[in-house]
């Protein structure tokens, strides 16, 4: 499974200035890499990580399957790594969304 292009088009939707700063023309233009420390460095990391956990627990099942792995064990640590990492991502996904909504819903 491949979260990279989940990635790519995640930051692509999230670059696009929301409509009070494209009325004002103040839109600024920001990338992921440049800030280290932020939210978005934070979050571009942790796909990272857990597309190479993705990546790493494919490649393991497939050398179990061309019989080139070592153990079954190992086989099911990655994948088991894996499925963790995913769910983690989803239910920090869930609580952001969550958080979102709360604050949209404010009434001031």
């Amino acid at each position: 499974m491949n979260v990279e292009a989940l990635y790519t088009s995640l930051l692509n939707g999230a670059g696009q200035a929301n409509p009070l700063e494209r009325m004002s023309g103040v839109a600024e233009k920001t990338s992921a890499t440049d800030s280290t420390g932020s939210f978005a460095g934070m979050v571009e990391k942790s796909m990272g990580t857990l597309n190479e956990k993705q990546l790493a627990s494919d490649q393991a099942v497939q050398g179990l399957i061309t019989g080139d792995a070592d153990s079954l064990h190992n086989v099911m640590i990655k994948t088991s790594e894996a499925q963790l990492s995913l769910d983690l991502a989803l239910q920090v996904r869930n609580k952001c969304l969550e958080a979102y909504n709360e604050v949209k819903n404010m009434q001031f």
